[in-house]
């Protein structure tokens, strides 16, 4: 129970501290922004003063996150409208709101890669690991983990790069991985040490604590935590002070040294109550109300227990539920309260089996059983009082009956005990094998992504420098030999548009190449500029683009699929300029139960889908079709036009 509630603590701060006085940098800040009257500078001043203020007092920094956002929507500029979401991702942070968290980060996220800001954009995967971590789902943890520091290590921040290994260690301990968790650790402190980075050696000497705690080494661990406590507290770093209070209290629980750990605890809440803390204060206080229960407090146990317990079930904490369901079994089984009781101990079985199939319930059966085999002996005793004298041997069989009862239901405990542990440990390989598993795929979808890149560079840089010369030499003949024969400038100037569109179309495959999916508001804009390519190529022909309102920004296609859907789309217009002799030519997007369908239309002379050969064309235009799994449709007749449909 100890150790769940500890391990909740590893990963402290998604973001890079001052040492610094915090309070003199607000105020310092705030008599700024009291004397500034342009938008933009108000929307920094009020960014930054959320920035300080989580280290202080976390409403006030939401206060000022949102009058950021505010300044920052204000002025339209894309840089600033994604720091301030920035900021309030790492203010729900703190505040323990974790989904609200990597809500703000993706929002964030979208500004930072349209204006390019590759250290924001690191900066963002960091606190994403950071609030998945917070939610063990450690598959994603480190997948973002890596991300940032792919990012931090193309842009040379080595001190960001040596942060995000700390987190990664961080990380590894929590799947139990505690010797690549140490190899991850040494490094970070090593550096931070050297740098004098008080704030960060603080929280790495929190993790190291948790490390050396998790192989048993109790007295070490308790000297890291303390070392802890003292940097953190001479740099104001209050978030991880009450984490290595928070710690020390466990452990002293843990040792049974239930006063020593009441006082840690206490101070701990002081500190995350000051700064506002949400989801770190309720895990607080769940301690102390557990330490209050060891100390025969029962009264304030149950009342802490009561409080905490609405928040610890709206933001599914189901490790602290788990802890919390317990000791409130052990209340209402010690106050007699059978109704209680045996609510407590339903919602204790359920929470355990959302956290770890299903688990040892040895204690909460002990419990039930105890309480169950005093009442039958208390009733056993008064028919022993009455029927003493006629009944005694019906009482000593009674007596066998009831033994060997017992010692069945002991055996049957222990049997379920060592199913259970067996279940236990076997989930445990299996959610190992997982996460491996997760690591191997990123490993090899960066791999992917690095050759992809590597493929694109070469095409752009030969091929593309190549055709690139061969129309730059066409038009110097056509300028430098004043060319008479007509003819040969027709077929020159014919070879250069050829080589132009060779260009265009190079670009595309490179476009696609870059990206391992692409959204839908990408092929939405490729689509709509090629139409308007057409329209200005063609001008004999009207061209209309039709799109449903509603469709899902969020949207995504693998590459493949995505350049697939466009190359269809692409030809089926091409062949209604070229073949289809038409006036009209309709593009039409729109969304018919689960699928997206793509629609051609034009009002030319049209074909007999049996009676004409299909040429490359339309043979590319089915082959890509399948190489997706889409419904490809070819609708035509003569003299009434021809309907293209692909459904994906």
């Amino acid at each position: 129970m100890k150790l769940r509630l500890l391990s909740a603590l590893t990963i402290l701060l998604c973001f890079s501290g001052f040492s610094q006085d915090f309070n003199g940098l607000i105020n310092t800040t705030k008599a700024k922004l009291n004397e500034e009257n342009k938008i933009s500078k108000k929307a920094k001043l009020t960014a930054d003063l959320a920035w300080y203020y989580c280290y202080v007092n976390v409403d006030s920094a939401l206060v000022y996150g949102n009058k950021s956002l505010d300044f920052s929507k204000q002025t339209k500029n894309d840089t600033l409208i994604g720091q301030s979401l920035n900021d309030l991702s790492t203010v729900y942070y703190v505040r323990g709101e974790y989904p609200t968290a990597i809500d703000f980060a993706q929002k964030s996220l979208k500004y930072r890669v349209k204006t390019n800001d590759t250290a924001g954009i690191a900066s963002l995967y960091n606190k994403m690991g950071n609030n998945y971590n917070k939610t063990n789902v450690l598959d994603s943890t480190i997948y973002y983990y890596v991300k940032a520091k792919d990012y931090y290590y193309e842009i040379n921040d080595s001190l960001s790069s040596i942060k995000i290994e700390s987190n990664i260690a961080a990380t590894y301990f929590l799947s139990g991985n505690i010797k690549k968790a140490l190899e991850y650790l040494e490094v970070s402190v090593d550096y931070f040490k050297k740098k004098d980075l008080k704030l960060e050696l603080s929280n790495a000497y929190i993790t190291e604590g948790n490390i050396l705690l998790a192989k048993k080494d109790t007295i070490n661990a308790i000297k890291a935590y303390e070392e802890a406590v003292v940097i953190a507290e001479s740099v104001n770093n209050n978030v991880g002070l009450a984490s290595a209070l928070n710690n020390l209290s466990t452990i002293y629980n843990g040792l049974n040294d239930v006063e020593k750990s009441t006082k840690y605890i206490k101070r701990a809440i002081e500190i995350r109550e000051s700064i506002g803390a949400s989801g770190d204060l309720e895990s607080a206080k769940l301690t102390l109300a557990i330490n209050n229960f060891t100390l025969g407090n029962i009264k304030e146990a149950k009342s802490g227990l009561l409080k905490v317990k609405p928040f610890l079930i709206k933001t599914n904490a189901n490790e602290k539920l788990q802890n919390l369901y317990e000791t409130l079994m052990l209340i209402y089984a010690y106050e007699r309260n059978t109704d209680s009781l045996s609510y407590y101990s339903r919602q204790f079985k359920l929470t355990l089996n959302k956290n770890v199939g299903e688990s040892n319930l040895k204690f909460s059966q002990e419990i039930e059983t105890k309480y169950e085999t005093e009442k039958k002996e208390k009733e056993i005793l008064v028919q022993r009082a009455d029927l003493a004298e006629k009944e005694l041997h019906i009482n000593q069989k009674n007596t066998q009956i009831i033994g060997l009862v017992i010692l069945a239901l002991v055996l049957s405990a222990l049997g379920y005990l060592l199913y259970n542990q067996q279940k236990l440990k076997n989930n445990q390989l299996k959610k190992e094998g997982e996460l491996r598993e997760a690591l191997v795929k990123i490993e090899t979808q960066n791999k992917l992504q690095d050759q992809r890149l590597r493929i694109s560079r070469d095409l752009h840089d030969n091929i593309g420098a190549q055709l690139t010369f061969i129309i730059s030499s066409i038009d110097n003949l056509q300028y430098g030999f004043n060319l008479k024969n007509e003819k040969l400038t027709n077929k020159l100037s014919s070879i250069s548009s050829f080589t132009k569109e060779t260009i265009y179309e190079l670009r595309d495959t490179i476009w696609a190449m870059n990206k391992s999916e692409i959204v839908w508001e990408d092929l939405q804009v490729r689509i709509s500029n090629f139409i308007d390519k057409a329209n200005h190529s063609a001008n004999a022909v009207n061209f209309q683009f039709v799109m449903e309102e509603g469709l899902e920004k969020e949207l995504k296609f693998t590459s493949v699929k995505g350049m697939n859907i466009y190359r269809i789309i692409q030809e089926a217009i091409n062949n209604a300029i070229k073949y289809a002799e038409a006036s009209e030519v309709i593009v039409t997007i729109n969304k018919l139960n689960d699928l997206v369908c793509f629609k051609v239309e034009d009002n030319g002379k049209g074909f007999n889908i049996k009676d004409v050969e299909q040429g490359n064309g339309l043979n590319n235009m089915q082959k890509r079709a399948d190489e997706i799994n889409a419904d490809f449709k070819i609708i035509s007749e003569e003299n009434k036009g021809t309907t293209i449909t692909l459904k994906v």
